[in-house]
């Protein structure tokens, strides 16, 4: 694979996103049935050279590779890993399944996704999506403090690997200030709501002007 395609933008299907460049971190930011988790489930599914991490802190592995089934995520072991913080057994999935101890596990699962990401690599999955899915977990059960260190370390990976990452938050569920903290530390946001129908819109981004564009849920 060229340094050029390493280097390329990400494409975004299902969704009126043009390309977003490599390296990036976006913050998903909206009500978990209003369209924003399905737009950060459409933003992992890559190009056929590309690979998937879904770090999942709610929902059980098999419920995370249905959600990217319909997302249109290629599933394959060759290409898509779980990083599962919920399951308490080996789910059988069309995925890598790296099990953590829990999602207060910071170091734990930091250390699976790093382990997997260094695997692709090796086996020459140079472009990466990764999923935090969802972030509000994090938040909910340890301080902003600790998660804010996990965030600014695991967006420092992506970029240096010039993948892509999608950390989901459904703002509802905190303060206003801890929702704007953890947008600090990544490369842009992308907020979600409900008005006749789903829209989004990007800030941060080059080529993104912040307004609002109708997609389907």
């Amino acid at each position: 694979m060229s340094n050029a395609r390493t280097g390329a933008a990400y494409e975004i299907r299902g969704l009126p996103i043009d390309g977003i460049p490599a390296g990036t971190t976006l913050l998903v930011a909206g009500p978990t049935h209003g369209g924003a988790r399905t737009a950060a489930f459409r933003m992992l599914a890559g190009e056929a050279d590309e690979g998937t991490i879904v770090i999942t802190t709610n929902r059980r592995a098999v419920r995370i590779a249905e959600d990217c089934e319909r997302a249109g995520v290629a599933m394959g072991a060759d290409r898509t890993a779980i990083v599962d913080c919920v399951s308490d057994k080996e789910a059988s999935v069309p995925a890598r399944l790296l099990p953590a101890s829990g999602p207060g596990d910071l170091t734990g699962i930091g250390m699976r996704f790093s382990d997997v990401y260094m695997e692709f690599k090796e086996e020459g999955v140079t472009r990466v999506r990764t999923g935090l899915i969802s972030l509000s977990t994090l938040l909910t059960l340890g301080d902003l403090q600790t998660v804010s260190r996990f965030v600014h370390t695991l967006v420092g990976r992506i970029d240096s690997a010039n993948g892509l990452g999608v950390l989901f938050v459904d703002p509802t569920n905190h303060d206003e200030q801890s929702v704007n903290t953890i947008a600090q530390f990544c490369s842009g946001r992308m907020d979600v709501r409900e008005n006749d129908g789903s829209e989004l819109r990007i800030g941060g981004i080059p080529g993104h002007d912040r307004t609002w564009q109708a997609f389907e849920p």
